[in-house]
């Protein structure tokens, strides 16, 4: 299967690096959203987002920049658009994108559960996009499912991730209305993801955090039962019905677009 979708100005353009700007524009347009309703600043929600993805493009190009040229790198910044084909270290910018996102939020004293509860929709959105642009699979198998390069038949892994992500990101986005304490949303996507990677692990070769998910999980239920009870919205059952049809229109929009690729 052949990574690139499609070129321009004859430069190829990767179906992961569409995939995760989608991803980005849509989980910021959420961020966004999610930040007004926890009473931060749209201006200093949109500064975090815009730094900290600055800082793990720049980090990362350094990075891998470094691994070929060494201290030479620094000298020559403009290899970080001109080579840009080569990628992203994506370790190295997620370790500098964490350090600016803690300072940047302890500095404008937005930092603590609540703006985690605010960023973790648009975290788990860019997520599904990340996983439907991956090319790591899973085991062989004979599932009818099964994504064949010749005859070879493997797990799809991207779209169980995709899917999965997805499927957390309905289940708190209903209930980050009702929430009995901060971090509520934040520490459940943290238990629930943990739970994904560890049942995914049977098809393929991927870590299994499954201490991280006991441990959250337990966390998570303890405050739950030892928290007051939120004062609940009145139900309404055509938004919950239309929230259903449209999580299951999504599910197969994901569906139909993965297996597109092959």
């Amino acid at each position: 299967m052949d990574n690139i979708w499609f070129y321009f100005a004859g430069i190829p353009v990767y179906v992961y690096g569409v995939m995760v700007s989608c991803g980005v524009f849509f989980g910021t347009i959420i961020t966004l959203r999610e930040g007004r309703r926890h009473n931060i600043r749209w201006q200093t929600m949109f500064d975090f987002i815009i730094g900290t993805g600055f800082t793990f493009f720049l980090a990362g190009r350094l990075g891998v920049l470094w691994a070929e040229y060494g201290f030479g790198s620094l000298l020559r910044p403009w290899l970080i658009f001109t080579e840009i084909n080569q990628g992203i270290h994506a370790e190295v910018g997620f370790i500098f994108a964490v350090i600016f996102g803690l300072l940047y939020t302890l500095g404008h004293q937005i930092f603590g559960l609540d703006f985690l509860d605010a960023i973790t929709p648009g975290v788990l959105v860019i997520k599904v996009f990340s996983a439907l642009g991956s090319n790591v699979f899973g085991y062989t198998t004979n599932m009818p499912w099964a994504v064949s390069f010749g005859e070879l038949a493997v797990h799809p892994l991207p779209l169980y991730f995709a899917l999965g992500y997805y499927l957390i990101f309905f289940i708190l986005w209903r209930i980050r209305r009702n929430l009995r304490f901060d971090g509520q949303v934040a520490l459940g996507a943290l238990a629930l993801v943990a739970w994904l990677r560890s049942s995914l692990s049977l098809f393929a070769d991927i870590n299994s955090p499954w201490i991280l998910a006991i441990i959250a999980s337990l966390a998570w239920g303890y405050l739950f039962v030892n928290s007051p009870p939120p004062r609940r919205d009145r139900a309404n059952m055509l938004l919950s019905v239309s929230q259903t049809i449209v999580f299951l229109v999504v599910v197969l929009t994901i569906i139909i677009f993965f297996y597109s690729r092959f």
